[in-house]
Parts: C-alpha cells; sequence; structure tokens
C-alpha cells in the first residue's frame, strides 16, 4: 500500500497520461503561470480530503513557489534552451535528456513535499466532503495566485474533470 506522496504521484500521473490532461495542464502553466503540481494538487485534496483548508493551501504555495524557482524553473529553461539551439553531438542530446529526467524528479520531489505537508496538516482532522470540493480549491488556488478564472481556464480544467470521472 503506498504512503501518502506515492498515492499523489501515482493518481497525478495516472490523471496526467489520460487523453487531453497533459495538453490542458500544460496550457494552464504557459498562459496563466499555474503549477501544474498545485493544480494536480487540488484535484487530488478534493478526492482524498474534501477541500482544503487555506492555511494548507498557502504552505503548499509557499513550498512550490520556492522550489519551482529555485529547481524546476532553471532545470525546464536549461532543456528548453538545449530544445532551440541543438548541436550535433550524442552528449549534447544526452545531457538534454538527463536534465528532462532531473526535471521530472524534481516535480515528484515537490509532489513528495507537498503530499507530507498535507499528510501532517490533515492528521486527526475529520475529512468532510461537500459539493464540488475540486472546484472549491481550484477557486482557491486561483484567487491565492491572483488570477481571473475565464472560458480558456474553464475548459482546460472540464478536460482534467472529465478525465477524472471516466
Amino acid at each position: 500500500m503506498p504512503n501518502e506522496p506515492q498515492k499523489f504521484w501515482n493518481f497525478s500521473l495516472e490523471l496526467y497520461n489520460r487523453e487531453g490532461v497533459a495538453a490542458a495542464c500544460l496550457e494552464l502553466q504557459d498562459a496563466y503561470q499555474l503549477d501544474v503540481n498545485l493544480i494536480l494538487f487540488c484535484f487530488w485534496h478534493g478526492k482524498a480530503y474534501g477541500e482544503v483548508d487555506k492555511e494548507l493551501l498557502q504552505s503548499v504555495i509557499e513550498l512550490s513557489i520556492e522550489w519551482r524557482s529555485h529547481v524546476v524553473q532553471p532545470l525546464r529553461s536549461a532543456r528548453a534552451w538545449m530544445k532551440l539551439n541543438p548541436s550535433p553531438s550524442v552528449h549534447f542530446d544526452s545531457l538534454r535528456e538527463r536534465i528532462k529526467a532531473d526535471e521530472l524528479m524534481a516535480e515528484k520531489y515537490q509532489q513528495e513535499q507537498i503530499a507530507s505537508l498535507t499528510s501532517a496538516f490533515n492528521r486527526g482532522r475529520q475529512c468532510v466532503f461537500g459539493n464540488d470540493d475540486i472546484g472549491k480549491n481550484i477557486d482557491s488556488l486561483l484567487h491565492a495566485a491572483e488570477i481571473e478564472q475565464d472560458g480558456k481556464i474553464t475548459s482546460r480544467l472540464e478536460i482534467i474533470r472529465g478525465a477524472i470521472e471516466e
């Protein structure tokens, strides 16, 4: 039986690999600078625990901002630069692939830290599931990120929500 960090990672991998989800997440990331792990967190928490507490969400956001800015984004930037500036060297391609793998491991580590925070925060708390906890979690994330929900955001989130309900 997987531990909490592994449950979040497994949930994310399964959801992300469903039709349309990766593209929807990446569009939200590129167009609105939304952290994909935070989007997935909102869905996972809604399914596993219900509505996310504002204090927990703020802690998760702060952790994610630090990790993304100091680890994930530099790796992503290096990989993107290498993709736009290819070299005929096999070593160059190998390095780019290693950076891609490291970026994925950095994303996994971020999720493990988020799940550990969540588990500690929710330990001993009664989980109460309400109507549309995922929607409430997404609304809280968008509010915290000072992003006004528009049609494009709504349509991409509906793709993700639809994939969960498959």
